[in-house]
């Protein structure tokens, strides 16, 4: 079995067949035509590609440059605000809604769509918060559950000190049990379990940042360290108390170093965004051998599943780190590979955000609808304090051809338009290390091919039938 998915893992790219129907995470065929969605999406990333290559050194830069809202500075309150204090208070707040949500994991019902941590966990802060960092920058910071309970009990002080270079191989190892236990766990979603798996991780956490200080939100968190990254997406931000706007990703252009291990932690998070999506297909069911109509559920794919993620994530950090290395291999520049490898893995956050869009919208479609209704009953003694216990969720949406297109083309254009963002921010973070024009191109040649494939590899997880 480790053989076929080795196998699988080196035709992943070349050997799929446009299929002409998409499944809903509901098993709702969904059918259009993906024979035009596919090569026009792969369309726009080549022509993208052609323009960057034709374009002047330093006209893609262009794009990413960063502009001061100079009306912010009529709000001369807001910048006397100890924001210090503001996320101290904002996160005792998360905190104490966070043993609440537990305490309901553990008391309420069983029932993972009536159970209000079960829908805030995977309907709310896993599909909301990443799309929120993007839009509106670091709210993270503010609300994450530690910040205030950590300061307030251990202040600044620490008795051991990470280091920098070894900081994301720890948020690497996180990332990927947490990626196990929602992709492979055989019921991630039962209350009872998520509670006790969320405490043992904010338990793990506090007492982390007992040992190494609240430093550890920004280096050992997986999660801060993640939404950190994402947050230097946003159009908007605030830095030094002034207020800035720039195009998806200028931020990251001016981060001239990252640590190497910066393309593990990526990799891990984009291999396990692909990978939701990929194992429900009918061809991992034929790598893994498996008959979907004997399927009996996630229990009898375990080990197969487990294999199948850690392999994908390995084979996609070898192929990235490939990717780069040949892309500077060939040119007439002096290049430390060690100082760039970082900052050029940061490419690959735009397609993560990508991916999660494409992939979850179906579903947040449907479960925000159930933790709508449950905000009036959160103890699921029938009470309806907000009015809205009465609210009927429907997937009607998904039963006609024009809402289900709506839904499709917001996939498929998430999915292009993140990679073009990639191979944008890409070709301008190498702008600044490269001089000549001629080490530029040879350079961005590599990773432009693998963006064009693993668009058709996202494209096609969204088109091929998957077995309910």
């Amino acid at each position: 079995m480790i053989i076929n998915i080795t196998l699988f893992l080196l035709i992943l790219l070349l050997s799929f067949e446009i299929s002409y129907a998409h499944v809903s995470e509901r098993a709702l065929t969904l059918l259009l035509p993906t024979e035009i969605y596919i090569p026009s999406g792969i369309a726009v990333l080549v022509l993208t590609i052609l323009i960057t290559y034709i374009s002047p050194k330093a006209f893609i830069g262009k794009l990413f440059r960063t502009y001061e809202i100079i009306f912010f500075k009529r709000f001369n309150f807001i910048s006397s605000i100890d924001l210090n204090s503001i996320k101290v208070f904002m996160s005792l707040i998360s905190f104490f809604l966070l043993i609440i949500l537990i305490v309901l994991g553990f008391t309420g019902s069983r029932d993972p769509l009536v159970n209000p941590l079960s829908l805030f966990i995977w309907s709310v802060w896993f599909l909301v918060m990443p799309l929120a960092q993007m839009i509106f920058g670091n709210i993270w910071s503010f609300l994450n559950p530690w910040y205030g309970i950590g300061k307030i009990l251990f202040k600044n002080n620490f008795f051991f000190k990470l280091d920098n270079n070894l900081t994301l191989l720890i948020p690497s190892l996180f990332f990927l049990l947490f990626s196990l236990f929602m992709l492979v766990d055989i019921a991630p979603d039962d209350p009872d379990r998520l509670a006790t798996v969320v405490c043992l991780y904010f338990l793990l956490n506090f007492f982390c940042i007992w040992l190494f200080g609240i430093e550890w939100l920004k280096k050992g968190e997986c999660f801060s360290v993640f939404f950190s990254m994402l947050s230097k997406l946003s159009l908007f931000w605030f830095e030094n108390r002034k207020a800035y706007f720039g195009f998806f990703g200028s931020q990251l252009t001016h981060i001239n170093y990252l640590p190497p291990l910066t393309v593990l932690f990526l990799a891990i998070i984009l291999a396990t965004l692909s990978f939701d999506g990929l194992n429900e297909t009918f061809f991992w069911f034929k790598i893994i051998n498996i008959n979907p109509l004997e399927f009996h559920g996630r229990s009898s794919v375990i080990f197969q599943n487990s294999i199948g993620l850690l392999a994908f994530a390995i084979f996609l950090f070898f192929i990235f780190l490939l990717t780069i290395y040949l892309g500077h291999k060939f040119i007439y520049e002096e290049i430390e590979f060690n100082k760039i490898i970082g900052i050029n893995s940061i490419a690959l956050l735009p397609i993560a955000i990508a991916y999660h869009i494409a992939h979850y919208l179906t579903t947040f479609l449907v479960n925000i609808q159930y933790f709508y209704k449950v905000l009036s009953d959160p103890f699921n003694n029938g009470s309806n304090y907000f009015g809205t216990g009465n609210f009927h969720v429907t997937t009607s949406f998904f039963n006609s051809i024009e809402t289900v297109r709506i839904i499709w083309l917001i996939q498929a254009f998430a999915i292009v338009f993140g990679h073009v963002i990639a191979v944008l921010l890409a070709h301008s973070i190498s702008e600044k290390y490269l001089k000549s024009k001629s080490s530029l191109l040879i350079s961005q040649f590599p990773i432009s091919i693998f963006m064009i494939c693993y668009t058709f590899l996202g494209l096609w997880i969204l088109s091929t039938p998957s077995v309910g």
